[in-house]
């Protein structure tokens, strides 16, 4: 578990990669459903957003616009979860353009815990001569250790 600490600067570049993808994110999502549906059923967006985006797509705004505010919305209220809810496999599948996104904020999130591990001096891996290399040592059955051996 990362101390208080470090889960609000974690949030923080989660945040800023979110803000500064959002015109990506919104060119993206080509097309209203299922976007607004997975958004309004997992509570991220309200009826009325939910209401108020669609009858804006039936006028005919742009969705690209209509997907931009609601955005902008959403990073008022930012959390990871979102994130899950963003790239959920029916979102991935039906905006395939999403999928390089969804690898920028893999690359952040993966780039921040190694700078983190890396900064604690607790992290040691251990040496060659730590790790048993011996079959019983593995603790491998005595069918297994002969297999093992075997290949030696």
């Amino acid at each position: 578990m990362l101390p208080v600490q470090k889960k609000e600067i974690f949030h923080e570049i989660l945040l800023n990669h979110f803000k500064e993808n959002k015109v990506e994110i919104t060119s993206a999502i080509t097309k209203p459903f299922p976007f607004l549906e997975s958004l309004r059923d997992s509570s991220f967006i309200t009826e009325k957003i939910y209401s108020d985006s669609q009858e804006a797509c039936r006028n005919l705004v742009p969705v690209g616009k209509v997907i931009y505010h609601i955005l902008c919305h959403l990073e008022k209220t930012f959390d990871k979860s979102l994130l899950r809810a963003l790239f959920s496999r029916v979102h991935l599948k039906e905006y395939p353009d999403l999928i390089p996104i969804h690898r920028s904020f893999e690359n952040v999130i993966q780039d921040t815990y190694f700078s983190q591990e890396s900064d604690r001096e607790t992290l040691k891996l251990p040496s060659s001569e730590q790790v048993p290399t011996e079959p019983k040592a593995l603790g491998m059955k005595k069918r297994d250790q002969e297999s093992f051996t075997a290949f030696r």
